[in-house]
């Protein structure tokens, strides 16, 4: 099902209140002409403009939409794609995780995940945040931190020592958890989805190497590296190799 209302109602709010608005009469314009293309049945129609308008304002809901349709025309890995990035932006948001999760599970080849058990828990926990949520938290909690040590060094006139002293350096440290292991994970590679109906993995950067292994269409891969026109690209079995860039897009 498409979205509109929220944003709808978002869009209105923002056009009103503001002459200066990033959010354009065209753009909601264009937004209303691609939910009445996806209601036609025109599935393909409806994904073009919502490339578009993602395209001068990434959004959730836009994301969503895309999702949906490029789903309902016959484009998998273009959906996976178009969910994974309306989940960074909204990761918490039943409907769309019940979409991803139903289209995954349509992919016919399945990638064990050898990662340590903390390792998939750390990683499904992060996934609840956004980037700005985590950086937040974080920068939050330095400024009670300096706050309290100001203030403590107002009326106390010594710095803030004692167990409210430790608890709060632990607060500072535990909040700032998520951003680091945030920062860690877009560290460890970049991740990318096969958006073509299979991709073939080579054990070198050109078609003279030999096929490692074949991926199909929807799957999420991890890109460690890349030149010119291939990726380097691993998977959560462990498995790597290089296929080239016109199969793989990075979310």
């Amino acid at each position: 099902m498409i979205r509109r209302g929220v944003l709808t109602l978002l869009l209105l709010v923002l056009l009103i209140s503001s002459a200066s608005a990033k959010i354009s009469a065209d753009f909601f314009q264009q937004f209303q002409n691609a939910n009445r293309l996806y209601q036609e049945g025109k599935y393909l129609e409806a994904a073009e403009v919502y490339e578009k308008l993602v395209q001068e304002k990434p959004m959730a809901e836009v994301y969503y939409n895309l999702g949906n349709a490029y789903f309902k025309g016959g484009k998998l890995g273009l959906s996976v794609l178009s969910y994974l990035r309306a989940r960074n932006l909204s990761p918490r948001d039943r409907d769309l995780l019940a979409n991803f999760f139903y289209v995954t599970q349509l992919i016919e080849y399945k990638i064990e995940d050898k990662r340590n058990w903390h390792a998939r828990k750390v990683s499904g926990l992060l996934r609840q945040m956004t980037f700005e949520e985590c950086k937040l938290l974080c920068f939050s909690a330095y400024f009670l931190f300096i706050l309290g040590l100001f203030l403590s060094l107002i009326f106390k006139k010594r710095p803030l020592f004692g167990n409210v002293g430790r608890m709060a350096i632990l607060l500072v440290v535990l909040c700032s958890l998520p951003l680091l292991l945030k920062y860690a994970e877009f560290g460890s590679g970049k991740r990318g989805v096969v958006t073509e109906a299979q991709s073939e993995v080579r054990y070198g950067p050109s078609m003279s190497d030999r096929i490692a292994f074949r991926l199909v269409e929807g799957l999420e891969v991890v890109l460690d590296d890349e030149k010119e026109d291939w990726y380097r690209i691993r998977l959560r079995d462990g498995r790597s190799g290089w296929t080239a860039k016109s199969q793989v897009t990075a979310v």
